[in-house]
């Protein structure tokens, strides 16, 4: 099991070792976009990937609010996809603490800083998945806060990405079959995310053919 804090602060180190091109697609988020292997499942795109396992808002010392300049700005992206939250309800989940009215301010704060800075680069938004098994506990609190998600995103101009309803059961859960662990998208989790994902895209203007 990885040291969030450790593992925080050396993907720091490799953001700012990195040398990005501008114009990529920059993924912002935690353990689900890191553990994304877009490079793969959506070869015609250049991703720069900015998640961070167990990475939060950034309602404490660390989080996606202190790194946006070298998560984002830095890399000069043409678009940005941005899921993030999971973990901050989490904690509220395990600890009562943060409370969600401050977990709903700290995603708005996130999403009106990169559209302050950078207001013509296209911002989708994918709300928090569901949990199933010893995770689903959170799922009253993932239905809680995506409508929030939601109307964020549509109150700062940006185009919002329900996964949620792709990959819940009709109970609500994530389906067995997307997970290992309950919380964490699987082989298969990551193909349907990469096809839903996939029309969001901008389109990609094919090479023309070598003579």
């Amino acid at each position: 099991m990885i040291d969030p804090e450790q593992h925080y602060h050396e993907r720091l180190r490799q953001f700012a070792n990195e040398r990005v091109e501008p114009g990529g697609i920059v993924l912002l988020g935690s353990s689900h976009l890191e553990w994304f292997d877009a490079a793969r499942l959506l070869p015609a795109w250049r991703f720069v990937n900015r998640g961070i396992a167990s990475d939060r808002l950034g309602l404490t010392e660390r989080g996606i609010l202190h790194r946006l300049d070298s998560s984002v700005f830095d890399c000069q992206p043409a678009f940005i996809v941005f899921e993030n939250g999971a973990n901050d309800l989490g904690e509220l989940w395990r600890n009562g603490t943060p409370p969600m009215e401050a977990i709903i301010a700290g995603y708005e704060r996130v999403v009106t800083a990169i559209r302050g800075r950078l207001p013509a680069v296209p911002l989708l938004i994918v709300n928090v998945l569901p949990t199933t098994g010893r995770f689903a506990g959170l799922n009253p609190l993932v239905r809680e806060f995506n409508p929030h998600v939601a109307r964020i995103a549509a109150q700062h101009g940006c185009t919002h990405m329900d996964f949620d309803s792709a990959v819940a059961s009709p109970a609500g859960e994530l389906r067995a079959e997307l997970t290992e662990d309950g919380l964490h998208l699987n082989a298969a989790g990551y193909k349907l995310f990469a096809a839903r994902l996939e029309p969001h895209l901008p389109r990609v203007t094919p090479e023309p053919p070598r003579r």
